[in-house]
C-alpha cells in the first residue's frame, strides 16, 4: 500500500506543477506567438491564429471504504483556419488516459474500462478530419478521415462525406470502415446518403439513409424528419426510424418560446416500438450488459418563465411506461418524475446565483420519494466557487468481474450493482489563472445503500 501511495505522488507532482507553468509560459509568450507562415505557388501567407481550439488535463481520484483508484486524462481539441486559398481547414479531437496506480484487481470497486487494457497508456482518436470547400463544383464540401455523422444514428468512421446543395435541395453521401472506442470492428462497412429540402417557407424535411455490413448483420435505416413552424412561436418537430423496414422509433415534440416574455414550454413523446438485441450498431457500447432493449415510451412536460430580472422558475414531469409489464428489469423501469426549481439571480450578492429544486420520483416497486436540491454559485475576482447538493434516484456500479462475458453468464447479475437513493454533495472551485486557462477542483461525495463514495477532479484548461 505504501509503494502505490508513493507512486501516486510521483503522477501527481509533476501534475500539480504542470498546472502553474504554463501560466507563466503563456504570460511571457510574445504576442505574435500565433503568426505562422507558410509558401504557396505565387507569395508567402501570414495567418494570425491559424489554430485554435483547447487542451485540458485532468485528474481523477475515487474513494470507497479502503479502495481507491487514480487516473489521468488529457484532452486536445484543434481547429485550423481556412488555407490553401481559403478551401481547406483540418479539426481534430483526442484523448490520452493514464492509469496511475495500476490495474485494479476484478474484485475492485473501482474497476473499469482502463484496467482492461494491456498497458496503463491509452489513447483515443475521437475525430480528425479536412474539408475541402467547392472540390468540384460550387456550394460543396468534401470531409476526409476519421469523423462522425449523425443522420439515423451516430456513427464513427474513417472515410469521405460529400455534401452538395443544389438550390433549395441539400444532399450528402459518405461511406468508409467504421471505427469504434469500445470495440474491434475489423473491416465493418457503413456507407448512406441523404437529401434534405424545403418544400414550404417555414418547412423543413429530410430522409436518411445507412447501411451498416460487419461479420453477423448488414443492417438498413431510414430516417425521416420534420421540422414545421406552426406559429411565430411555436414549432413542431417529428422523427420517425426504421430498421431493416421495421418500425424502430417515433419522437414528437412542440416547443413554444416566447422571448419578449422570457417564457418557454415543451412537450415531447418518445416511443421505442420494437425490441432491439444485438445489431451492427447498438445503441449503447454496453449493449450486452444492458441486455435486450424493451418497447416504451416517454412523455415529457418541461417549462420555464423569467420574473423580473433576479428570478427564474422551472418545473416539468417525465412519464416512463414500458409497453409490455413483464419485460421490467434492472434497466428498465415504470417511473413518474416531477420536478420544480426556482432560481435566484444577483439577489444577496453581486455576481452570485442560487438554484433550489424539489424533485418527486414514484417507481414501481419502491415509495413515492420526495427531494431537494440545491446549487449556489459566487463570483470573487479570479475565482468561480460553487456549493450545491442533488439527488438521483438510480445509480449503477459494475463492481467484480468487469468482463461482459461473465456478467451475461450470471444469471442473478451479481456483479451489478444498482444504487437507489442516492444524495450527492459537491463543491467546486475555478480558478482564473488569464483570460484563456483555469484550473478547476470538484470534490463529490455521493451517500446510498451500499456505501459512500467520494471523488475529486483536478484538472487545468487552456484555449488557444
Amino acid at each position: 500500500m505504501r509503494e502505490k501511495r508513493r507512486n501516486i505522488k510521483i503522477f501527481v507532482i509533476p501534475f500539480l506543477l504542470s498546472l502553474l507553468f504554463p501560466s507563466v509560459l503563456f504570460a511571457q509568450t510574445d504576442t505574435n506567438k500565433d503568426t505562422i507562415t507558410g509558401v504557396t505557388e505565387s507569395s508567402g501567407f501570414t495567418y494570425n491564429n491559424f489554430i485554435s481550439g483547447n487542451f485540458r488535463t485532468q485528474y481523477e481520484g475515487r474513494w470507497e471504504g479502503s479502495q481507491d483508484d487514480h487516473d489521468m486524462y488529457e484532452y486536445l481539441h484543434f481547429q485550423t483556419k481556412d488555407f490553401y486559398n481559403n478551401k481547406v481547414s483540418i479539426a481534430g479531437s483526442g484523448r490520452l488516459s493514464e492509469d496511475l496506480d495500476g490495474h485494479e484487481p476484478k474484485s475492485g470497486a473501482f474497476r473499469d474500462i482502463l484496467d482492461t487494457y494491456d498497458s496503463s497508456f491509452n489513447g483515443r482518436l475521437y475525430y480528425l478530419y479536412g474539408d475541402i470547400k467547392n472540390p468540384v463544383i460550387d456550394n460543396s464540401t468534401l470531409r476526409v478521415g476519421r469523423q462522425y455523422i449523425y443522420s439515423v444514428d451516430t456513427i464513427l468512421f474513417d472515410g469521405v462525406k460529400y455534401d452538395q446543395q443544389i438550390g433549395p435541395i441539400e444532399t450528402y453521401a459518405f461511406g468508409g470502415l467504421r471505427a469504434s472506442q469500445y470495440s474491434s470492428t475489423y473491416f465493418d462497412t457503413v456507407t448512406g446518403a441523404g437529401v434534405a429540402a424545403r418544400p414550404f417557407i417555414d418547412t423543413r424535411t429530410n430522409v436518411d439513409y445507412m447501411r451498416i455490413i460487419d461479420d453477423s448483420f448488414i443492417d438498413d435505416e431510414v430516417g425521416l424528419n420534420l421540422w414545421q413552424k406552426i406559429h411565430e412561436d411555436f414549432n413542431f418537430y417529428g422523427r420517425y426510424d426504421l430498421l431493416n423496414s421495421s418500425p424502430k422509433d417515433l419522437f414528437v415534440k412542440f416547443s413554444w418560446d416566447k422571448i419578449d416574455w422570457d417564457a418557454s414550454v415543451d412537450l415531447s413523446y418518445f416511443q421505442f416500438l420494437n425490441s432491439i438485441a444485438e445489431q451492427s450498431n447498438n445503441i449503447s457500447p454496453y449493449y450486452q450488459v444492458l441486455g435486450t432493449f424493451r418497447p416504451f415510451y416517454l412523455i415529457s412536460l418541461t417549462g420555464y418563465k423569467g420574473v423580473g430580472e433576479h428570478y427564474g422558475i422551472s418545473s416539468g414531469v417525465d412519464y416512463r411506461k414500458l409497453i409490455n409489464e413483464g419485460q421490467e428489469n434492472t434497466f428498465n423501469r415504470d417511473y413518474n418524475r416531477e420536478f420544480f426549481s426556482f432560481m435566484v439571480n444577483n439577489i444577496l450578492l453581486h455576481e452570485s446565483q442560487a438554484t433550489f429544486t424539489v424533485e418527486h420520483w414514484n417507481v414501481a416497486g419502491y415509495d413515492n420519494s420526495l427531494d431537494l436540491g440545491a446549487d449556489l454559485g459566487k463570483k470573487i475576482d479570479k475565482f468561480d466557487l460553487g456549493i450545491g447538493t442533488s439527488y438521483s434516484f438510480y445509480k449503477y456500479n459494475f463492481t467484480g468481474s468487469n468482463d461482459l462475458q461473465a456478467i451475461l453468464e450470471d444469471p442473478a447479475q451479481s456483479n451489478i450493482e444498482q444504487r437507489i437513493d442516492v444524495r450527492a454533495y459537491y463543491m467546486r472551485i475555478k480558478y482564473l489563472l488569464t483570460k484563456q486557462s483555469d484550473i478547476t477542483f470538484r470534490w463529490t461525495t455521493e451517500i446510498s445503500d451500499p456505501g459512500t463514495f467520494h471523488q475529486l477532479l483536478l484538472s487545468y484548461s487552456t484555449n488557444f
